[in-house]
């Protein structure tokens, strides 16, 4: 089996979040990397404008590329946050970086900060929108600062964890607290991909779990055997 076509890879739950018809105007990456998975999820929504967010400035030369590999791509370099200011980030590594108290952690530089509410109204993306977040601790403050966009988000992909994060202060909602602050916002789980294990105990290190909300018309029924969406 082609590892891409495994029932918990990114590209079969991308599969089936198309198959649900989920509306998405504009894609925003929280914790964007190198943008690479980004633009692999905006193929399933090929129209939607794509942000991507990242606080770590060394991610910009392929930030840049990405942006030109196609229209509607734009990246910012800085933190998310629940504050327009300033966020003191730590780099634990090109992929392990996250946001931290001031003054709590050596080695922490300083970055902007932007509410995504106002990325949003700045850069004028249409709704309905998608978060995908890989933000290692800091969902909620996150999630404060996007209260106005939440009201028009569809889809939101959380990278979620087994444990609680040594390098945040243990501050991350491991993933069932995530669930049930999600469903205090209105969002219901309806997949997931991309489980990790520790190497060596193979215990459920983290995951990457897909909400949408509550209503959605998949919730009406509670059968193993529930009919297929119509077409």
């Amino acid at each position: 089996m082609n590892l891409s076509d495994h029932p918990a890879s990114l590209t079969s739950a991308l599969v089936r979040l198309a198959a649900k018809k989920i509306p998405v105007g504009s894609i925003i990456s929280l914790g964007a990397g190198s943008g690479g998975d980004t633009l692999a999820i905006g193929r399933t929504w090929p129209e939607a404008r794509i942000l991507m967010v990242e606080a770590q400035a060394d991610h910009e030369p392929a930030l840049r590329g990405a942006a030109r590999s196609r229209s509607g791509v734009e990246y910012v370099i800085c933190a998310a946050s629940d504050s327009d200011g300033e966020a003191e980030f730590l780099s634990a590594s090109a992929v392990g970086g996250a946001v931290v108290s001031a003054g709590t952690r050596a080695g922490s530089i300083t970055v902007p900060s932007r509410r995504v509410d106002t990325l949003v109204a700045e850069r004028r993306l249409p709704a309905p929108y998608f978060l995908k977040f890989d933000t290692h601790g800091v969902e909620r403050e996150i999630l404060d600062g996007a209260a106005e966009t939440l009201r028009e988000t569809s889809l939101i992909m959380m990278e979620v964890y087994n444990f609680k994060l040594n390098f945040v202060g243990g501050k991350n909602l491991v993933f069932f607290e995530m669930c049930a602050y999600l469903q205090t916002l209105g969002f219901r789980c309806v997949d997931l991909c991309d489980p990790l294990h520790r190497p060596n105990d193979g215990v459920l290190w983290q995951m990457h779990m897909f909400f949408i909300r509550a209503d959605h018309p998949v919730f009406r029924s509670n059968s193993y055997s529930a009919p297929a969406l119509p077409r």
